[in-house]
């Protein structure tokens, strides 16, 4: 199927696309709301990081915590739950990210930590969230709303890249926040193009068929978590995923039973300058293991000079890749009506 604008409006009615094509913009604007917060933070009582979210809530928390894995001093961990692991005190820095701030599972984490003397922290675009943190008098940072969680990344990652430079966290400044902004107003420029792109060329490559996800490094595993959420989430189809070394000393061997899937699947593997060379060395050995049983397998490498670019040289990729896996599925991206009526359900218990 040819994807032409025309095309677009019809499938794509809640306008997705025009939301990716805005995530350059909301990058810079979210690095001017921040350029000046106050963090009324005690720095010198932290001994670890909590972050608390839920979906596109918690993706941000999952990305500056991997970017920063090499050079931030104190354990951080990433919870999506109803409940907060028991090493949460008052040493604690507890964020809870909500970006509808009314996100049930976060608002009982954070009653939970506030109880343990945590320090709180919150970045959302209002709800309850917004309420407890003017209330009690804890720190947030305020972000504009009125739009799916997923495609608000923008807006609720840049406030936590700004509190871990803050707290001295960051293995880049400035610079990388601005090289990635360039880099992702190009790469727009490139994937909104529906004549023929690279994200255009991997969906259709991987049309009609399960994708799976590889992360090559620390960096990538929440990259490929995002990419695996969006497919499900955009293109309304099952994605799953491991990662390297890790899978090579169990999943691989699971490729040994599935001639019944032979021919509908694809693999994608995520890569970036700084894996491990025994990494990349495995994604070959397990490419010539298991090509004879997908439609494809390919590697996908990172653009960009600074870490944080590269990392979101491939976020952007695969939200573009899912969007069109959609149109191509003539299916409307935006609407996520199970989650819906979940939440309706949830709501007469």
């Amino acid at each position: 199927m040819e994807i032409s604008k025309e095309r677009i409006d019809k499938i794509d009615r809640e306008g997705m696309w025009e939301k990716l094509c805005s995530f350059p913009q909301h990058w810079r604007e979210a690095m001017d709301f921040t350029r000046d917060v106050e963090w009324e933070i005690d720095t010198s009582r932290i001994r670890s990081v909590c972050f608390a979210g839920m979906g596109g809530s918690s993706i941000g928390a999952d990305l500056v915590r991997a970017y920063t894995v090499n050079s931030c001093p104190v354990p951080v961990s990433v919870i999506r739950d109803y409940e907060i692991p028991a090493w949460v005190n008052e040493n604690t820095l507890y964020v809870s990210c909500s970006f509808s701030g009314n996100t049930e599972e976060t608002l009982s984490t954070l009653e939970a930590a506030r109880k343990r003397g945590a320090q709180l922290f919150a970045v959302t675009s209002g709800g309850r969230l917004l309420v407890e943190a003017s209330r009690e008098g804890f720190g947030y940072v305020k972000v504009p709303g009125g739009f799916p969680y997923r495609a608000a990344l923008g807006y609720t990652f840049v406030p936590l890249f700004r509190l871990f430079q803050y707290l001295g966290y960051t293995p880049e400044g400035e610079e990388a926040l601005e090289e990635t902004a360039r880099l992702l107003e190009k790469q727009m420029t490139l994937y909104s193009n529906p004549e023929e792109n690279r994200a255009l060329s991997l969906a259709r490559d991987m049309l009609d068929t399960l994708p799976i996800i590889y992360a090559g490094s620390e960096l990538t595993d929440p990259v490929a978590w995002r990419w695996r959420t969006q497919m499900e989430e955009n293109a309304k189809t099952l994605s799953f995923g491991n990662r390297f070394p890790e899978m090579t000393h169990n999943e691989i061997v699971g490729w040994e039973q599935i001639t019944h899937l032979t021919g509908r699947l694809s693999v994608l593997m995520l890569q970036d300058r700084e894996d491990n060379p025994r990494v990349t060395q495995r994604m070959t050995i397990v490419r010539d293991l298991i090509e004879d049983q997908t439609v494809f397998v390919t590697r996908v490498g990172s653009l960009g000079n600074s870490r944080l670019a590269r990392q979101f040289s491939l976020v952007q990729l695969g939200d573009w890749i899912s969007v069109y896996r959609a149109l191509l599925d003539e299916v409307d991206p935006t609407p996520i009506a199970k989650i819906d009526l979940l939440k309706n359900r949830l709501a007469e218990l």
